[in-house]
């Protein structure tokens, strides 16, 4: 099952899983394998140190909020977000002019010739 990572932060970032390198662009969605999401993020894991110090986000202890804050820039999910179509722009028509008071009144007149009868 993929799971799908959406890097709502300020930068690109790249972390790389059984040699292969994953590169999460700034607001876009990536899918990647759950294993690499474990093993980049410690997706389904509630112990985040171990992957924070491989990340290079935490030295010490004292480095778990500002570690924290940085996973928060990354929204995971096991669905892909629906992309949102804009509707298409419709040209605007500007109503009718109301009709001045007295204005004549066109008519349909019903037309009879000689031939017809």
């Amino acid at each position: 099952m993929g799971i799908f990572v959406t890097n709502n932060g300020k930068s690109n970032f790249t972390a790389r899983c059984g040699g292969t390198h994953y590169t999460f662009e700034i607001g876009k969605e990536v899918e990647i394998p759950e294993q690499v999401a474990k093993h980049i993020f410690g997706y389904g894991d509630n112990n985040k140190e171990p992957y924070f110090v491989r990340l290079g986000w935490m030295k010490m202890n004292t480095d778990l909020p500002s570690a924290m804050q940085k996973l928060s820039q990354f929204k995971f999910s096991t669905q892909s977000t629906p992309v949102h179509v804009s509707a298409p722009v419709v040209e605007r028509v500007a109503a009718p002019l109301p009709r001045a008071r007295g204005a004549a009144k066109v008519t349909r007149l019903n037309r009879t010739t000689d031939d017809e009868e």
